[in-house]
């Protein structure tokens, strides 16, 4: 991997994004302030939505007041729609703005509005900021270096506490973007520390100097949370791990490997498969089972990182394998104790909320019909429903078979009697809660466009 250099960071608009990450709302429009506010910068605590839809648009000419999306085209569209429709109200909502610009021109020079102030008194002005693809919000942690006092610009007083900035970049915009919110923190509050780095050159900062007090704050964090910025990736190192399996799809081998071909049906079923998960090595092994000649046959093994399966801090397992693994614990639970699978499905593949989860799961089906050349209307997951009561609960099911080869160490059959023991009394209360029909917190449905294949 090259080494990156600061016109990296500058040509990806880093310089700009830790300018906004530093700025009050108030300064968003002094270039010259903006620069010197990054004394002030504190590391990103939370990541907010970027703008929420619909966008509002007065239309002073034709007395007008729009929405882009309408309010009902936004509660109606299906969640896994949303995101085109989001980028598409943007796009709509820039291009009237830009037509508004000029029909606002032509009302001045038409009603001979040249004077600044007639043009504010007339109630009609143009709309100078648009919308970016690319923006969103941070929460900062509060100063803890007395960088601000009572004694301190107005502009600074509501920062002692918490801190709201809004920050358009597209680099990191997209390099966050499938993230869960505590990655994408550690994944630009690393981004920020390399750049402060590069531009300082790594010298060691004195009191005074522009990024003193940054680098502190940048520095107290990372002990605070126990990170080692070395162990962390910026969005530039992340952009070059997320990379496929070198484009190549999955080959075997064997004594009878010339006779398999992938692009061949009966031959390359999601069936056929089995993943072998090796968590000592970091590596997915692959095996199919021919049918034809009734043998099994290994195929490639893969590090983490070239199937795309990415971490965003070393040592963390990437959550499509974690994925994986969970779904290899639950069907040894489900083969060991087969009572109620939604319940334990909830309880033991959900990751950080179900949601996130079906999103993982629909970009780990994905990957997985990529690599092993299976065609994209082939579901890799089966939807199953069960019903208790009056209600019906769903749940999946991998239609590959998952095994795991570890070291008693890390032995995921322990991982598997740690949760069994952790859901003992969760289990026996919501299948009572399931048998007396109170059991809405935790199983939900969902429309059917939201179904993982």
């Amino acid at each position: 991997m090259s080494k990156l250099t600061l016109n990296d960071f500058n040509d990806a608009g880093i310089d700009q994004f830790v300018r906004d990450l530093s700025t009050p709302m108030q300064d968003s429009w002094d270039s010259s302030t903006r620069k010197e506010n990054v004394a002030f910068f504190t590391p990103v605590q939370y990541v907010q939505p970027p703008l929420r839809c619909p966008f509002p648009f007065d239309d002073k000419i034709k007395g007008e007041h729009l929405e882009f999306p309408s309010k009902e085209e936004w509660l109606e569209c299906p969640e896994e729609k949303k995101y085109a429709l989001f980028h598409k109200s943007i796009d709509d909502f820039e291009s009237y703005r830009l037509d508004y610009n000029e029909r606002v021109d032509k009302y001045y020079e038409k009603e001979g509005l040249t004077d600044l102030v007639e043009q504010i008194k007339s109630g009609v002005s143009k709309y100078e900021r648009g919308l970016s693809h690319f923006e969103f919000q941070t929460i900062n942690h509060r100063f803890h270096f007395d960088q601000v006092n009572k004694d301190s610009h107005n502009k600074w007083k509501s920062d002692m506490g918490i801190h709201w900035r809004h920050v358009d970049n597209e680099a990191v915009y997209y390099a966050i973007l499938d993230m869960d919110d505590e990655d994408a923190v550690i994944t630009i509050n690393k981004t920020v520390y390399d750049y402060i780095k590069l531009v300082t050159k790594d010298r060691e900062l004195k009191e005074g100097d522009l990024y003193y007090n940054p680098m502190r704050e940048l520095h107290r964090w990372a002990e605070s949370e126990s990170i080692d910025f070395d162990d962390c990736y910026n969005i530039f190192t992340l952009k070059k791990l997320d990379k496929p399996y070198g484009g190549e799809t999955i080959t075997v081998s064997g004594s009878n490997a010339l006779d398999v071909d992938l692009n061949q049906s009966p031959y390359n079923e999601p069936e056929d498969w089995t993943i072998i998960h090796d968590m000592d090595k970091k590596l997915l092994n692959f095996e199919i089972y021919h049918r034809h000649t009734r043998q099994t046959l290994k195929a490639n093994r893969i590090p983490y990182e070239f199937a795309g399966f990415n971490t965003y801090k070393t040592g963390v397992m990437p959550r499509k394998v974690e994925l994986l693994e969970r779904y290899a614990i639950w069907q040894d639970m489900i083969r060991d104790s087969p009572n109620s699978p939604s319940l334990t499905w909830e309880e033991v593949i959900i990751i950080k909320d179900r949601k996130y989860t079906l999103k993982l799961q629909r970009e780990l089906a994905k990957a997985l019909r990529e690599y092993l050349v299976i065609d994209e209307d082939v579901e890799m997951f089966r939807l199953m429903t069960e019903d208790v009561g009056s209600k019906s609960f769903n749940y999946w099911i991998p239609k590959f078979k998952i095994e795991t080869v570890h070291n008693v160490k890390y032995s995921h059959k322990e991982l598997k009697k740690g949760i069994q023991k952790e859901l003992k009394s969760n289990i026996e209360n919501f299948q009572k809660a399931k048998k007396m029909g109170t059991d809405d917190v935790f199983h939900t449905s969902i429309d059917d466009s939201d179904l993982p294949k």
